[in-house]
């Protein structure tokens, strides 16, 4: 450089143009181009030697000809040979193959260098030139430092092919640069730091943003892996949840091969407590991850974070590693997902393509996703656990709410007990009571009859015999009206006699349905309690309603007697009440029984069918007929007690079916199905209790009945 003032021009020009960008590799690139350029290099690069790996980066570089960046990467700090140890010390390196010719400029280098901590090794036999790419065919190399920087330094290195002496103004120029250009280097540095914080913190916010969208752990796990692993361009991510005791709560759903709106270049897989996503063309590997892995253990143990260059120099994961081998992992970063001394999961990024340097920004990047996501995870798990205890509350609280119906519904019945035992008796009093003159005068119509008709013949006898009767006879005669007496007579004694067995017969009828002088089960005939029961009902059906019975051919059956009256009671109640309301001319109620079979056990069983063609049942009302107080009659008509009782008595007290079948406008039929033999008799406590179950107004309307009858039966004239 023989004009200095022009050399101090030109240094400006290159500070200038290296000061034009922010971006460090651009920063570096424009640097080692501008050198090369003006110095005439074949080959001119920068390097940075990290203390932590024991490694050199060459960042970038500038060829002669615009040959290929073979050079750039990492190398070992040992291949350098005999400079490394001037590497390792950030010393300026003098290393030229070609003998120094002029000694004038030899003393003033030698003194400049001095004041540099110049180091020129001395090649011996046994040292060679380092043989590296970036030194590949050099004869004079000359390796400028920068000052250290947290565990870093930084080199200008300039490569020359033929036989070259450094002076003194060329190493001081270059010195010069390396001033200007660590300066570069940080505000680069800085800048490269604050788009890393910056990308970070979005990150973050990327991610608790979707945690205050949805709490569903795979969305988060899958979103965020997905995000990090285009951020920091690795081939695989994988989240493994740590499974303990705190994290139950947390269920994975069903398997899915890919998510919903999943970017083109990434996929996401799931195996239980695994999440990965992966880049192409790398296959997923999460059916063969190992969740008690060397790394995976050492992670939990220690709580701390792994970074791994190189898979195969890693102690703990060595060369033989199948799992490694067979997803292709080069390089590995390992995170402990975990908050407040509570280790939730792991986060895997792996590198496939090529051996990764993970770099500070990259650890720091990574840490911060962690340390968000096991916020994350703690509230999908703190939601998870409020989401189940609501649900056991909501199941709590149905319990709660059938005990109470049923508590309603016991109530109910044992008041209606009590109530019923009492009318019960009264009734069955009444029914004696009743039955005993009844009996008195039916016993002694025939006898009346008898006495009638004997004085009759002798009145006609006296009428023959004594034609003639005076006139007061005549008198009597006429005024007694005795010729339509003695035709008239007959009927009335034939009228009580039809009265009086019309009224024993409605006795005979309430105490076959009560049946309180018999046993609580015992084998009845179903067709005659379906007659008692119509007998009652009488005057409720009238001319108007038809009855048509189809009787099958049955056997006793083994029922409680009484309960299941009750249950013909209020079936055919409804059915009369409804064919009443119903504005059809024809109003049929057909009766059907018979006996079935049951195909797989065997069992015999009877079929009772009570059918009318009233306006049926409403299909959203039919769900609910059987439910306790559910009625559609108008208040105080009715009180919803009566088909519960009937379903009660014919499922839990005989152990069979009682179902409905309706379609609005064509009627509807019940069908009741009882075993032919009770499989196992009730205890007396519970017989007791289901003979009392009667619905609310039965024993009323039963004694509304039988009164309504008495006074309709003729005990007198026609």
């Amino acid at each position: 450089m023989p004009y200095p003032q022009k050399h101090w021009i030109l240094l400006q020009k290159i500070v200038d143009r290296i000061r034009n960008s922010l971006e460090l590799r651009v920063v570096l690139q424009t640097a080692v181009d501008e050198i090369a350029t003006l110095l005439n290099l074949d080959r001119c690069c920068f390097l940075w030697y990290f203390e932590d790996t024991q490694r050199v980066q060459v960042v970038v570089e500038r060829s002669r000809h615009n040959r290929k960046n073979a050079q750039l990467g990492y190398y070992p700090l040992e291949k350098f040979g005999a400079i490394a140890g001037a590497i390792a010390t950030g010393k300026l390196i003098i290393n030229s193959k070609t003998a120094v010719s002029n000694p004038g400029v030899v003393g003033i280098v030698s003194r400049w260098l001095s004041q540099l901590r110049l180091i020129q090794p001395q090649i011996k036999k046994d040292q060679r030139s380092p043989q590296l790419p970036i030194f590949q065919g050099a004869i004079a190399n000359l390796l400028v430092p920068l000052k250290q920087s947290e565990g870093s330094i930084g080199f200008i290195a300039c490569i020359s092919e033929q036989p070259r002496i450094w002076s003194s103004s060329e190493i001081e120029f270059l010195q010069a640069i390396a001033q200007q250009l660590e300066i570069a280097i940080r505000q680069a540095q800085l800048y490269e730091q604050t788009q890393k914080q910056a990308q970070r913190e979005q990150l973050v916010n990327q991610i608790t943003s979707l945690t205050r969208q949805s709490f569903d752990i795979e969305t988060i796990l899958t979103e965020a892996t997905r995000e990090l692993m285009q951020a920091l361009s690795a081939d695989r991510c994988l989240i493994h949840l740590v499974e303990s005791h705190e994290q139950e709560s947390i269920r994975v759903s069903e398997w899915e091969n890919h998510l919903q709106n999943s970017q083109p270049s990434s996929a996401a897989f799931r195996r239980k407590h695994l999440y990965e996503v992966c880049r192409e063309p790398f296959p997923p590997t999460i059916d063969d991850f190992d969740t008690h892995g060397p790394i995976t253990q050492w992670v939990i143990q220690h709580r701390q974070q792994v970074s791994i260059s190189d898979i195969t120099r890693d102690g703990r994961v060595g060369e033989a590693n199948l799992e490694y081998q067979k997803a292709q992992i080069k390089s590995s970063l390992v995170v402990p997902v975990q908050a407040n001394g509570t280790l939730h999961a792991i986060l895997y990024l792996n590198q496939c393509s090529e051996i990764r340097y993970w770099s500070k920004n990259d650890q720091k990047l990574a840490q911060a996703v962690a340390d968000q996501l096991a916020i994350s995870i703690q509230q999908a798990n703190l939601y998870a656990q409020t989401q189940q205890q609501a649900h056991t509350s909501a199941q709590q609280a149905e319990q709660l709410s059938q005990t109470l119906l049923e508590l309603r519904l016991t109530q109910s019945q044992l008041i209606q007990s009590e109530k019923m035992s009492s009318l019960g008796r009264m009734v069955a009093g009444v029914a004696h009571e009743i039955n005993n003159p009844v009996n008195f005068i039916y016993g002694n119509i025939p006898y009346v009859e008898n006495y009638v008709h004997d004085l009759i013949r002798l009145v006609q006898g006296y009428q023959t015999e004594y034609p003639n009767r005076n006139a007061e006879l005549q008198k009597l005669t006429e005024q007694v009206e005795l010729d339509f007496l003695l035709r008239d007579l007959p009927k009335i004694l034939k009228s009580m006699q039809v009265g009086a067995e019309r009224i024993r017969e409605i006795v005979n009828s309430l105490q076959h349905f009560s049946r309180l002088n018999q046993a609580s089960q015992k084998s009845i005939d179903i067709h005659e309690a379906l007659e008692s029961t119509l007998s009652i009902l009488y005057s409720y059906l009238g001319d108007e309603i038809e009855v048509v019975r189809h009787y099958g051919d049955l056997p006793p059956v083994e029922c409680y007697p009484k309960p299941l009256n009750q249950v013909f009671m209020s079936i055919l109640m409804n059915a009369i009440e409804a064919i009443s309301r119903w504005s059809s001319k024809e109003k049929i109620i057909k009766l059907r029984t018979e006996l079935v079979s049951d195909g797989e056990t065997g069992e015999d069983f009877v079929r009772i069918a009570i059918a009318d063609n009233g306006p049926g049942i409403a299909q959203d009302i039919q769900p609910k007929i059987f439910d306790p107080f559910f009625t559609t009659k108008d208040v105080g008509q009715g009180r919803g007690l009566g088909l519960t009782v009937s379903y009660q008595t014919i499922v839990s007290q005989h152990q069979g079916n009682l179902h409905c079948h309706s379609q609005p406008g064509q009627g509807a039929e019940f069908i009741i199905e009882i075993p032919l033999q009770q499989p196992k008799p009730l205890s007396p406590s519970k017989g007791e209790i289901g003979d009392r179950e009667l619905g609310t107004g039965d024993w009323e309307d039963t004694t509304m009945k039988l009164a309504m009858e008495i006074r309709k039966t003729p005990l007198g004239k026609n």
